[in-house]
């Protein structure tokens, strides 16, 4: 058999008949459905939601470690929101914007507010404590704790947290301690009765957590425990805490250990099975666990089981909350909260009730930077620089706000009034009646 061949030419001619014949002139061709792609190009039922009315704004320092703008720069208490501007500690009402008092010089965030307090840090290390209502200073600490991450108190003392721990007495500034472990200490930490807890990895042939216990009092290290997360609860002497995997042992069930508090000693083991899966085959590690309210909450994935959190596992009743009817690269995200779980794939969030473990669709556009979770609003800040206030009841969208930042602190709520934090400025708008919880 002979090759047929075409001039370039006679090829183009004879696709143009086809074109003609088939639709009856070449630009009937752009209906073709395989040439074009369309989705979602309608308006919709829901009307754009109406741009929010800004109260007050204010510029307030930009921290020099990028990645703290996500732990955020401004606090709020007793009706005032507190950030840095130039250096100096600002109270501003958070209703009006006005300046109550301003304080200090070459300061730096974090900042922490607790029982009618500000504390905050120099850039040469000096704590401060100053009251909140009148900017008056009470102490400034007696040794310097460079560039800290956190600011915690608890019981009597301040703790402040860099690569060490160093604890402060809470009426005095006076330096009690710092910690004994020469290795830095990265992690946020958590105090626990007499405890302080940090939780750090440990890098050689191949990387695993410790779990370290310091005596609150001393900080000396009391114990270490290899392979675990922080605890998700503490009561009478011991600690609930959740074995991690490591590269050469894959914990595949969500496994807790009951250790004592003092020795760090494993007293007792619960091990839950939500998927029903042999451990043997299993080709993933368990997932997040926490405990809220009286639930033990497990994450895997697309789903979160609970669990009455003081029942034997092998008896107690599973309930399962799954977001897998709602896209396929959806994730646990925040919750439970205003009886919802939310999941989110970073441009949609899906939430699905407790009460009844129906899915709800609350928000699809562009890329989320962050939200959080206020009344019953959700805040949305969007990687465009967009913030929009969803009803977590209804699923409406009910404002927007556009900043002039494209990086977000939390998302606050003082006195009536929400605080939007963006990369160098502070913008306070009204919360919406819709969002407010009832008292």
């Amino acid at each position: 058999m002979g090759t047929m061949k075409f001039r370039t030419g006679a090829l183009a001619a004879l696709i143009g008949i086809s074109l003609l014949a088939a639709g009856g002139n070449a630009e009937s061709a752009v209906s073709d459905p395989h040439h074009s792609y369309i989705y979602n190009n309608f308006t919709g039922s829901q009307a754009e939601p109406p741009a929010a009315v800004t109260v007050w704004s204010s510029a307030m320092d930009v921290q020099a470690d990028e990645t703290a703008i996500g732990r955020g720069s401004a606090v709020t208490g007793g009706g005032k929101v507190y950030f840095i501007q130039q250096g100096q500690l600002l109270a501003l009402n958070a209703q009006t914007g006005k300046r109550i008092w301003k304080y200090g010089a070459k300061l730096s965030a974090p900042l922490l507010y607790e029982n009618g307090v500000i504390y905050a840090s120099s850039q040469t290390g000096t704590i401060y404590a100053v009251t909140a209502a009148t900017g008056k200073n009470q102490w400034s600490s007696s040794a310097p704790s460079k560039n800290p991450r956190q600011l915690l108190v608890d019981q009597g003392q301040l703790f402040a947290v860099n690569s060490d721990v160093q604890a402060y007495n809470l009426q005095t500034g006076k330096l009690q301690w710092k910690d004994n472990y020469t290795e830095p200490l990265w992690q946020a930490v958590q105090v626990q009765g007499e405890l302080v807890l940090a939780e750090d990895t440990v890098s050689g042939a191949y990387s695993y957590d410790v779990l370290r216990a310091f005596d609150r009092k001393t900080g000396k290290q009391l114990w270490e425990a290899d392979n675990y997360s922080m605890p998700v609860a503490a009561d009478q002497g011991t600690l609930i805490s959740q074995r991690t995997s490591n590269l050469l042992q894959m914990v595949a069930l969500p496994t807790f250990d009951t250790l004592d508090a003092r020795t760090g000693k494993v007293l007792g083991t619960a091990e839950y099975n939500p998927e029903n899966i042999n451990p043997d085959e299993a080709l993933s590690s368990s997932g997040q666990a926490w405990i809220s309210g009286n639930q033990l909450y497990i994450n895997r994935g697309n789903t979160v089981y609970s669990y009455p959190a003081d029942a034997d596992p092998a008896k107690a009743a599973k309930t399962t909350y799954s977001a897998a009817g709602g896209g396929k690269d959806l994730m646990y995200a925040a919750g439970p909260y205003d009886g919802r779980i939310l999941f989110s794939d970073g441009e949609t969030v899906y939430g699905v009730k407790t009460a009844n473990r129906q899915g709800v669709s609350y928000y699809g556009g562009a890329s989320i930077a962050r939200f959080d979770l206020l009344g019953h609003g959700m805040y949305i800040a969007k990687a465009d620089g967009q913030l929009v206030a969803v009803n977590l009841l209804t699923g409406a969208q009910v404002l927007q706000l556009k900043t002039t930042g494209k990086a977000f602190g939390p998302t606050l709520l003082e006195n009536g009034m929400i605080l939007v934090q963006s990369k160098g400025k502070i913008t306070a708008i009204k919360e919406p009646a819709a969002l407010r919880m009832a008292k």
